[in-house]
């Protein structure tokens, strides 16, 4: 039997041998779970619902798919015949998801399976600790590959129960229709009084692309028709992002290259072993492929030394903390993980990009107890003659000293830094992250092209 890591991937054909086999998920702990399974088409929407299986629809129309209860309490199986699945059906994702107001951080432990003949032939495990505010789980995939069918280890944590997931893949729950309200009683001659509107509808893909230049739209379409398939999870990511975008329209005047800056000291262990960077990675790549066209963000990771990985692309993105240079686990070993050293990780940048005559928006990672604020701050002062802005984000830490005083660094030539301070994980959820980002990134542009310093 395997044991699965987070974002490995395996041949059903090889470790399976058949294309009949059971997926049983199994949860522990004091929260009542929904298990469901989405059979999605190969764009990763819920084009066809008959083949969306939860309590109150148990088998598809063909019998392909079949949920039941498990053998014990918290337990629930799925016996699917990949080769009876009709040629539509590209993916089967297994999720749980809760209601109400609780977490699943209050889950004791829970995993996915996959059983042949009653033998279990490979099992993935995840636990209440690696998540925080999230309501649901992609526990794992299903999905067509060359002829094969391949399951993937997902463990990606979710805000939002049974009704976001279903949103997420394209389906539509429906509300009850409550019988209307009787008409208000009003004294003769007063007048009917008008509520403001709340925040408004989020812009349609229409409004985005008034708002953009047209090679910006161009990018978007693109990145839109690659979301596919193992690339579905990054699509909401790029509609917040040029969403936001539309409304910093500045930011995009220009191609401007990303370079990601990684902590990797052991205080940011848990966050790299419960998938947190690796989202954070997710939305950062995401930011980064919609201010350029070269589809590859460069990579740093530091903790007393720093070094530069490999560039993140649509290749890589999906498990990259996890697979890239031996996972996280290996960096921190590399990089010497007991303490973090920010000023040799932003000389050790500035020595490759600050030559570079074209704008660079660094996004510095930390989770704080900076190794030492006067250096930091020298480093600001020295390099804002470059056109290298500072995009510092704090994460779930302390002790953030200069990085909290930025606007009061004195001898500066541009305001080449911003800091970011997110208290909750569930902040980078919101396109308003994107947005505050490219504000800033705006600001900076304009300031350089006020002080000539871009060719």
């Amino acid at each position: 039997m395997l044991d699965l890591q987070r974002g490995q991937k395996i041949s059903i054909q090889t470790v399976c041998r058949t294309w009949t086999l059971e997926v049983e998920l199994r949860h522990q702990g004091p929260l009542a779970v929904d298990v469901s399974c989405f059979g999605l088409d190969g764009a990763g929407r819920l084009s066809d619902e008959r083949y969306f299986l939860f309590y109150n629809q148990r088998r598809s129309p063909e019998g392909a798919m079949v949920l039941s209860e498990g053998a014990s309490g918290g337990t629930a199986r799925f016996q699917v015949d990949l080769a009876a699945l009709p040629d539509h059906i590209q993916r089967l994702c297994f999720t749980a998801a809760i209601d109400g107001g609780r977490t699943l951080r209050e889950l004791d432990r829970g995993s996915i399976s996959l059983w042949v003949r009653g033998e279990e032939t490979a099992r993935y495990v995840y636990a209440g600790n690696e998540f925080s505010g999230e309501r649901a789980i992609v526990a794992g995939e299903l999905y067509r590959k060359n002829g094969d069918w391949k399951f993937s280890a997902v463990g990606r944590g979710f805000n939002g129960g049974l009704r976001a997931l279903v949103e997420s893949f394209g389906g539509v729950v429906s509300d009850p229709t409550p019988p209307p309200p009787p008409p208000p009683r009003r004294p003769a001659g007063s007048r009917a009084q008008r509520t403001a509107p709340g925040g408004g509808p989020p812009p349609s893909v229409g409004d985005i692309l008034r708002s953009l230049p047209p090679h910006v739209c161009a990018r978007m379409e693109g990145l839109a028709r690659r979301c596919q398939g193992d690339l579905d999870f990054l699509a909401p990511l790029y509609k917040s992002a040029f969403a936001a975008l539309a409304q910093v329209p500045r930011a995009a005047e220009r191609d401007l290259q990303t370079v990601l800056c990684a902590d990797a000291s052991g205080s940011m262990f848990d966050l790299y072993r419960g998938g947190r960077v690796q989202q954070m990675f997710d939305k950062f790549f995401a930011l980064s492929s919609t201010l350029s066209d070269s589809g590859a963000m460069d990579c740093w990771a530091f903790a007393a030394k720093s070094r530069q990985m490999e560039p993140v692309t649509l290749d890589n993105i999906r498990d990259y903390t996890f697979s890239q240079a031996g996972g996280y686990e290996r960096w921190m070993s590399m990089l010497n993980y007991q303490y973090n050293n920010e000023p040799e990780a932003m000389r050790d940048i500035m020595m490759i990009y600050g030559g570079l005559r074209r704008p660079i928006l660094v996004l510095f990672l930390t989770d704080g107890r900076l190794q030492s604020d006067w250096e930091i701050e020298e480093i600001l002062i020295k390099t804002s003659r470059f056109p290298v802005f500072w995009q510092f984000i704090g994460l779930y830490g302390e002790e953030y000293g200069v990085l909290n005083h930025l606007d009061e660094i004195d001898g500066r030539h541009t305001r080449n830094a911003a800091f970011l301070k997110m208290e909750d994980f569930d902040d980078f959820m919101d396109s308003g992250f994107y947005r505050t980002i490219f504000t800033n990134t705006a600001a900076w542009l304009e300031e350089l092209d006020r002080k000539q310093m871009l060719s």
